[in-house]
């Protein structure tokens, strides 16, 4: 557990950095927006819309697709800017003595859903996709259905203190292809960096849910 623990003080290090950054500051990716992804502008969301399954781990814009349900054991929580690392190790503890303690088998990336960027009071949750429905039911932590949505799902490699710049490549696809986010965006942090020392390579898949603007 002590390897998790280190990664989630790691990945919260950028959240101080996100929040104080400005307008001046987004706008400097302006850039990396224009050129990040090849996709050709859709006609429609339909048109667009791929299969799980064609899923791809390609730096970007991997597409927009009909991700499924997710099955996760899950903990709430919020708390100011600075005190999130403690917080998101402790959840992780928990969730893990969980997984456990309900006998289920992690079925997934671990992965945190964003609902604010409040800094006084940062409100998110930590997931662990699991792979059924445990018996016993887990204590300090729920049984979560992440509901199915259609979800434009980017793929940034690096140091998480440079994932900024991912949600300004995502606000401009969602402007340019006339698409708007619809509810909390989901992380799954799919490199273990205990395993993996070179950052470039450390692999986070961010999905967005989404829907056709008029």
């Amino acid at each position: 557990m002590l390897k998790f623990i280190f990664y989630f003080l790691v990945v919260f290090l950028f959240l101080s950095f996100l929040t104080s950054c400005n307008s001046a500051q987004e706008k400097d990716f302006s850039n990396i927006a224009k050129t990040d992804y090849a996709l050709t502008k859709p006609d429609s969301l339909k048109n667009i819309l791929k299969d799980i399954s064609q899923f791809s781990d390609k730096q970007g814009v991997a597409g927009i697709f009909n991700v499924p349900e997710m099955l996760t054991i899950a903990k709430i929580d919020s708390a100011p800017m600075k005190n999130i690392p403690t917080k998101m190790a402790k959840n992780f503890t928990i969730i893990q003595d969980q997984l456990t303690a309900v006998d289920a088998k992690i079925d997934g990336a671990y992965g945190c859903i964003y609902y604010n960027n409040d800094a006084e009071n940062f409100v998110f949750e930590c997931i662990v996709p699991i792979n059924k429905m445990p018996i016993k039911v887990p204590k300090n932590c729920k049984i979560v259905v992440l509901e199915a949505d259609k979800m434009l799902i980017y793929n940034f490699y690096g140091s998480y203190q440079n994932l900024f710049s991912s949600y300004a490549i995502i606000r401009n696809y969602l402007s340019k292809n006339k698409l708007q986010q619809i509810g909390p965006m989901r992380e799954f942090y799919i490199t273990d960096p205990s395993i993996e020392k070179d950052p470039a390579k450390w692999l986070t898949r961010i999905m967005v849910p989404i829907k056709e603007t008029n």
